[in-house]
């Protein structure tokens, strides 16, 4: 099943692609209604020059004292003299004008020559606000439609397109759930009766191999289950003797150490108590004892340590293996530190989520041929 994290990435990536596709019309949309509207600002400035011009001229022919200069709540304007001194002004800003029309910090403006004219006024300036709002807006309301239905149209094309893998991943998982699922029955069956053939045949070592990878078996089989499952895995904590859980984890393992002629040593603490999931407490020491026999050297020993130090337990797995060269890329989820020895490489990485998950420090010391040591620390409930 596509996981939500994904399908967001998708949409994020999507959502920015469209809107880099929908911004290239917008762009010659925009430059058009520019110069579309710089076109109607000269029309209407040119129009009300001429008004201006009008009320000069008739001032002559009608012989009155005062002359009432117009206004507007659109344009201002004013008349320049023949030194281009101003001879009355309503502009906002001062202007240097030296073309027909002009731009000052917030205006567009026009110059007209006047004919002789009884103010002795040689230009008329005229000019009004620079206001792009209405392009603006049309714009933005064309960029979100465009955006609509370009999102909505590859939406469903990315759909369409990922379907065929949700339904091969969906098939993938079931699949493996179902097989999980066969695989328990057969494993517990081999094991109840590799015990009895082990209570008749004491001590011998072929009883002993096929009960030590049936127990390699269980491990992976419970590392698999608890990864598919693990979204479904309530988080119910409970009172657990860690110290008594902790022997009979390495008693379990003892069969799987001695095929190897691994020792344990254990130093565990009597009635060490925890509230915590015992899933994920299985998963802990089940995947350190089983790593720790599967890369130790034959003939060699494992310490297990369970102990209280300042208020925190600590729990330590150390082996005599083969080292570990990288330590930083062990917790990645595949990784594989023996492609040959290893498992899925995925049991150190639900060791590591279950840590993160509960506020435990796992510290990692290895040197290459000399062994291992994994410390987990968290508080003593």
């Amino acid at each position: 099943m596509i996981n939500n994290k994904y399908e967001i990435k998708y949409i994020i990536i999507q959502l920015f692609l469209t809107l880099f596709i929908a911004f290239i019309p917008i762009y010659f949309y925009l430059d058009a209604s520019f110069e579309n509207q710089t076109i109607k600002d000269k029309i209407d400035l040119k129009n009300y020059a001429n008004l201006v011009v009008t009320k000069i001229e008739n001032f002559k022919k009608e012989n009155n004292e005062l002359f009432f200069y117009p206004r507007s709540n659109i344009f201002t304007s004013a008349i320049i003299g023949e030194k281009n001194e101003v001879i009355f002004s309503l502009l906002k800003n001062e202007i240097h004008f030296e073309s027909e029309f002009f731009k000052t910090k917030d205006e567009f403006c026009y110059k007209e020559y006047l004919n002789e004219n009884i103010l002795k006024a040689k230009n008329l300036i005229v000019c009004k606000d620079i206001d792009n709002s209405q392009v603006i807006y049309n714009a933005i309301i064309l960029l979100l439609t465009i955006s609509f239905f370009l999102f909505l149209s590859s939406f469903f094309i990315i759909k369409q397109s990922i379907e065929p893998y949700r339904r091969l991943n969906q098939y993938l998982d079931d699949f493996l759930k179902d097989a999980m699922h066969e695989l328990k029955t057969p494993i517990g069956v081999a094991r109840i009766n590799t015990d009895m053939l082990q209570m008749r045949l004491k001590n011998d070592k072929n009883i002993l191999r096929i009960k030590s990878a049936l127990k390699n078996m269980t491990v992976i089989y419970e590392d698999l289950e608890y990864y598919m499952q693990q979204n479904a895995v309530k988080d119910e904590k409970r009172a657990i003797n860690l110290s008594i859980f902790l022997e009979k984890r390495v008693e379990f393992f003892n069969d799987l150490a001695t095929s190897k002629n691994i020792s344990f040593t254990k130093f565990i603490e009597k009635n060490i108590k925890i509230n915590f999931n015992e899933i994920e407490l299985y998963r802990i020491i089940d995947n350190n004892l089983s790593n720790a026999i599967k890369y130790s050297k034959e003939n060699s020993n494992i310490t297990v340590i369970l102990e209280t130090v300042n208020e925190d337990l600590k729990l330590t797995f150390k082996d005599e293996g083969v080292g570990i060269k990288d330590t930083s890329s062990i917790f990645k989820r595949y990784y594989r530190g023996d492609k040959i020895t290893g498992g899925f490489g995925i049991g150190l990485s639900i060791v590591k989520n279950i840590c993160d998950k509960n506020d435990i420090k796992i510290e990692v010391i290895s040197k290459v041929e000399e062994g291992t040591t994994f410390v987990y620390s968290f508080l003593k409930n």
